[in-house]
This record gives C-alpha cells, structure tokens and sequence, in this order.
C-alpha cells in the first residue's frame, strides 16, 4: 500500500507539472540602456528583478565566510596588475616603473570566486591575494596591487587580511604618492544573502547593489572575456551560482531534448557569442539553430532562444519556455539526509535519507563542479575531505525522483 502511494503521488506531481509547463512559455526582454549602462538581474520564473548601473563600483567581495574571492570591474574598464617591485614591505615607497609591462588580471569568466585578486589561480592555502594562517583561520595579504580605476586614475591597494570566522575584510588604498591614504574595515555578514559586497573605491562607499542571491538566475552585463586569445569587453549573460545551463547549436527550434549533454556549472555557460556584430548592416545578428536550456534557482528546466539584440539601447530579445519541472521530485520522499559534522575539517558522515535505499552522491564547489561522485551509494558512508580547501561545498543525493541538497563548510 505504501508503495501504491507513492506512485500516485508521483502520478499526481507529473500530471499538475506537464500543465504548468505548458503554462510558462512566451516572450520577454531586458534593455540596459544605451552603452549598457544598467546591469540587468533576471529570473525565468519572474522576469526582471533588478536592474543598477553597472559603473558604479570597482572591486567587490565574496560574501561567504570560508572564501577569499575578490573581484574587479573589469567589464567597466578597472585594470589590476601585482604590483612587481616588492612584498606589503615596500608599502610606503611604490615605484611603478614599468608598470605598463606588468601582467594584467582579470576575472576567470568560469568561477565567480576566483577574481582578478585571485590570478593566477593556486590551491590552498595561497588565494592569490594572500596566505591562509593555519592557526588563526585568517587570510594574510601578502601583495600590493596596482588599480587603474574607470576614470583612469591609480591607486596602490592592499588587502591587509580577512578575518575568516568573523567574515570581515580589512583593506586599505591610497594615491601613488601616499597621500590620501584610506584603511577599510568590510563587514560581509551584512551582504551573506547576496553572493558578493560591492565597494567604489572612488567614492569611498560601501555598495548593496545585488538582489537577494535566491531571487535571480541570469545576470547580462559587461564583462571581460578571451576572444581570439585577447582578452576584450564583451556584452553577454552570466549565470548565477548553482544555475547550470547547455547550449545546443545547429537543432531545429523545436528541439527540447535538455538531457542529451550535462549541463555546463560554470560562470558563463551561455556567454557572450549567441549574436555577432555585421559590419555591413551595423547590426548584431543573432545566430540561428542555437539553443539553451537553464536549470533556475527552483531547479525547473528552461528553454532559452535569443532572438534579437539592439545595441543601441541595449535591447536583448528571448523567447523562454519551461520544459521541466521540479515539482515531481518533492515528496515522495523524506529529502534530507544525514550529514555531520557540519562544518568539517577531515572527515564527513553521509547517511541516505529515509525510505532510500540507494543513490548517487554528488559533492560540487561553489560553481557547481563536481569534485566527487559515488554511483551507487549504500545506507552511511564516511568521506576523507583532506583534499578539500576551506570554503563552503555542496553535497547532493539522486535517487529515482528524489533530488536532495545540503550544503557543506569544510575549515
């Protein structure tokens, strides 16, 4: 009977999704303005749900705990190079002679925590702009840097350190020459519901210009990409933390096999090059047979067609339509599972969630890379995670309809 049960439900969960799917399908758009002013946040599920200019801020952190990520406005035009000629020694004499042969940094298009303070990227306990100390739990910065602002002034800069079981940053800048010297104390617990803290550096201001970071799957915007092997500002789509997507080039419109590649976890699976700029019409042209399909935030399936770009007003044109729903594999089973301790240093225990029996287990970073699978996972399992670095993971249970995630924070 128990059994009987849960197959009717299951019935029932697929029946009321197939006409949910049938109800979501349609056309939308986002502008950003001309020059791409606005940086547009977008949800499948409920449209836009921010919009803010894009050049209001230079560098920005990383809000969790365990993480050292920190970014620049390389869309924007902000430059970062190390500074070359000494350690956070030589803090007070900074001498740029030939600074414009010193290496530039930019964000990895394919991780969000790795930034331009984190190139080039190296394991724990080296987060590029500074040292883990195993005692205190801190990140000790170790380099200088030089940033070229958007008005194309420079600062020296210098992360002192994060304060990692407090969540704050302490960072300071100044001119050049020393004058004008400012020392910032950042407090990320403030900004945890979003993924990062923003700060201009011009005007010496703290900025909350995301939305909550479960409110939004796509993010277009300006951003620096390599293009011919030259790294270039482009316009594009970056997708949100744990919003995975594929692409499919060449299939009919009518194609909705979302399942026939894995899907693409990292930062930009859908990019920038779905358009190309025709040099005789002065127009973009949007290219045709290309197909996306998004799991959003819910974990529903999304059919992605771009259809137009204008970049005038900076004008994207989509048709989007809901292929699957996650409805169906809610229920059924008890969802959690065992998992402690949590947080964990060496060790971690996973139990199978009641009434199953087997199942895959997924352990993926922040970006939704898979570091560890089991195919066929048994009752309890002990995993060794000494190879992990601190930060925070996330540990998945897949088994027939059942879908289940928790997140883990390893120190």
């Amino acid at each position: 009977m128990k059994k009987l049960y849960f197959t009717s439900l299951s019935l029932l969960f697929i029946l009321l999704s197939q006409d949910v799917v049938k109800s979501q399908t349609g056309a939308d758009s986002i502008t950003m303005g001309a020059g791409y002013a606005n940086d547009i946040y977008y949800s499948f599920s409920d449209g836009m749900v921010h919009s803010v200019p894009r050049t209001n801020w230079d560098i920005a952190f990383y809000t969790l705990t365990w993480s050292a990520g920190v970014i620049i406005n390389d869309g924007n035009g902000v430059e970062l190079r190390v500074y070359a000629n000494a350690d956070t020694s030589g803090w007070n004499a900074v001498d740029t002679t030939g600074l414009s042969t010193w290496p530039l940094l930019f964000n990895s298009v394919d991780s969000w925590e790795q930034g331009a303070f984190n190139q080039p990227p190296s394991n724990h306990p080296d987060y590029g702009w500074g040292v883990y100390n195993t005692i205190t739990h801190d990140v000790v910065g170790d380099s200088i840097y030089i940033i070229k602002l958007a008005d194309a002034t420079y600062r020296k800069f210098w992360i002192i350190k994060k304060i990692s079981i407090q969540n704050v940053y302490v960072f300071r800048f100044a001119n050049l020459d020393g004058s004008n010297e400012v020392e910032v104390t950042l407090d990320c617990n403030d900004y945890i519901d979003k993924n990062f803290v923003y700060y201009s550096i011009s005007n010496e201001e703290i900025l909350d210009r995301e939305p909550i970071a479960d409110n939004w799957d796509i993010l277009f915007t300006k951003y620096m990409e390599m293009v011919q092997d030259q790294p270039y500002p482009v316009t594009g789509v970056l997708n949100n933390i744990n919003v995975p997507a594929n692409r499919f080039e060449m299939v009919d419109p009518d194609f909705n096999d979302w399942t026939a590649t894995e899907m693409d976890s990292t930062k930009s699976p859908i990019g920038y090059d779905w358009k190309h700029f025709d040099m005789s019409s002065f127009t973009y042209i949007v290219e045709d047979s290309l197909v996306f399909f998004v799991r959003n935030m819910n974990k529903d399936v999304y059919k992605l067609v771009f259809t137009a770009f204008d970049y005038t007003e900076g004008k994207a044109v989509f048709e989007k339509s809901k292929v699957h729903t996650s409805a169906i594999i809610q229920t059924a089973y008890q969802s959690r599972f065992e998992l402690y301790p949590n947080p964990a240093e060496n060790r971690v225990t996973i139990g199978l969630p009641d009434g199953v029996e087997t199942g895959r287990l997924i352990l993926t970073d922040m970006t939704g890379k898979a570091l560890y699978q089991i195919e066929n996972m048994e009752a309890t399992i002990t995993l060794d995670i000494d190879f992990l670095r601190p930060g925070v993971y996330f540990i998945s249970i897949r088994s027939g309809n059942l879908n289940t995630t928790q997140k883990l924070i390893v120190r």
